[in-house]
């Protein structure tokens, strides 16, 4: 399946908003979002000034992804829609959401990361089958790489 990613945008927000989840994950911090607005740009930052992006299946808000700068490394953010999940979406839409990011930002360094949540099982075998690496550990949180 393929997605296409577009700048994430109010209505989009308001729809993630109202997403419920059955596992781990109860609910995704779009705060930000709203809190930041700025009737001069476009463009909407999220958490940590992230930049966000819609994905899209046929026009349907399939998920969320981020794009985190903290120095030269993006790291990213990701979520999907609860009536995509447990369907087989997931290692396409990381892959592709990452090679949305290298293609957009015209990323040129050797790793991405993101960080899970050691109890985020699902989302980490996800993350797995897609190419991360465990890189470090810690009491309630994991890094991962994947390197590119």
């Amino acid at each position: 399946m393929n997605f296409k990613f577009v700048p994430i945008n109010l209505e989009y927000l308001e729809e993630i908003r109202n997403w419920k989840y059955d596992g781990f994950v109860k609910n995704i911090y779009l705060d930000p979002y709203f809190e930041n607005i700025d009737e001069n740009s476009s463009e909407l930052r999220g958490p940590d000034g992230c930049i966000g992006f819609a994905a899209l299946i046929k026009n349907k808000l399939a998920g969320l992804f981020e794009y985190y700068f903290g120095g030269d490394i993006i790291e990213i953010g990701l979520a999907l829609n609860p009536d995509f999940v447990g369907k087989g979406y997931g290692k396409d839409f990381v892959k592709q959401g990452i090679d949305f990011g290298i293609e957009h930002f015209n990323y040129q360094e050797e790793y991405i990361k993101l960080n899970v949540n050691i109890k985020n099982k699902a989302a980490i075998r996800v993350y797995k089958k897609t190419g991360f690496e465990e890189y470090e550990r810690e009491s309630d949180s994991i890094e991962m790489r994947i390197y590119i």
